[in-house]
């Protein structure tokens, strides 16, 4: 009798066990299923992004927040079931952005996708690391901007644009501009191919026209080219870029990929050199800040209130008037580069600075 109502009580506790575990085992697997995922970015623009997910069966509706990677405030948009995309509008041009997705019947999150607001480019990258490499790119401007050095170790592919030391200034119209690439191989050196190419109209592709080097070159031959900026090279709040390819063989286009060698892009920004002041020769008793404002620029270095001009970077007159206990309001101008021009007795000085 005993015998038996142990057995009876084990047969209870074991499929009460099993029972627990099967209901656990549900709940991870509705879990699973419930967490949005592939989220995607595309048609990515200075202030918008299109965003997909993979739609989640039986869902009732999602949750879609994003920040920029400045801001610690989500912003928030409720989607329909049945919907598993959405746009997002008037992000902040040329930050990073955070974004992820909630499913509302189960309150599951996805991983955070991130991606820039800048201008999308095709792909191009070598299938072969570290036989052929660029260990160094140098662009010097004319007009007396700044030099652009960039010594790199090998990579298939690499993009500076958001490395703000390897950014490139360029006077709209110039001439003489020098791009400067150094080729190492791991082997004996041979004979390669350079091509490079820049964004002049900003339309997110590097087109036929807009190549700039297409030559060979080895251990011994000059790797420094010349070349010139087009009059109506378009200025945009982001810059456009730069993209070099150095390859084994002849590579046909800006896009794809191929055996051995290296791309790099970089952030190019186009400037009216009659408004750009080289950082070196700008006066040291007048200073701006912050940099970048929001609101106002405060002038260290001023003894009286001063007369002032605002341009934009394409050289539009966008504010004028003379300085308020060394203050100018600059809350009517778009986010954007621009350059302040003061007029402080015989001297002019011209300061650039951001507006966020």
């Amino acid at each position: 009798m005993i015998k038996n109502l142990l057995f009876i009580l084990l047969l209870f506790s074991t499929a009460v066990q099993f029972q627990a575990a099967g209901r656990m085992e549900n709940i991870r697997t509705k879990s699973a299923f419930t967490i949005p995922t592939n989220l995607v970015a595309s048609n990515i623009t200075f202030t918008s992004a299109d965003i997909t997910w993979d739609p989640i069966p039986g869902a009732t509706g999602y949750t879609v927040r994003w920040r920029a990677t400045t801001s610690g405030v989500w912003l928030t948009m409720n989607i329909p079931a049945g919907i598993n995309s959405v746009n997002l509008n008037g992000l902040t041009p040329c930050t990073g952005q955070i974004v992820q997705v909630i499913d509302n019947a189960s309150g599951d999150v996805s991983f955070p996708l991130g991606f820039y607001t800048h201008l999308n480019y095709c792909q191009s990258r070598s299938l072969t690391l570290g036989a052929l490499y660029l260990s160094n790119v140098t662009v010097t401007p004319s007009g007396g901007l700044p030099a652009m050095v960039n010594p790199s170790v090998t990579s298939n592919y690499t993009d500076f644009r958001m490395s703000p030391p390897t950014h490139i200034q360029l006077g709209v119209g110039s001439l003489n501009n020098i791009l400067s690439v150094t080729p190492t191989w791991a082997g004996i050196p041979e004979t390669a191919y350079v091509k490079a190419w820049i964004d002049f109209n900003a339309n997110a592709i590097f087109e036929a026209s807009e190549m700039i080097i297409s030559t060979t070159v080895d251990s011994t031959n000059p790797k420094a080219f010349t070349f010139s900026v087009p009059p109506l090279a378009n200025i945009t709040e982001c810059g456009t870029a730069m993209r070099v390819i150095l390859s084994q063989t002849v590579v046909a286009d800006p896009c794809g990929t191929f055996a051995y060698g290296e791309v790099e892009d970089y952030k190019v920004t186009f400037v009216n050199t009659n408004l750009a002041v080289n950082e070196t020769t700008k006066s040291k008793d007048i200073t701006i800040y912050p940099n970048p404002a929001s609101e106002s620029l405060h002038i260290s270095g001023l003894s009286s209130d001063t007369c002032y001009e605002i341009f934009s970077a394409s050289g539009q007159k966008t504010g004028e008037g003379r300085t308020s206990e060394n203050t100018v309001d600059i809350r009517h101008l778009a986010k954007g580069i621009y350059f302040i021009q003061l007029k402080n007795k015989e001297n002019t000085t011209r300061l650039k600075f951001i507006k966020k």
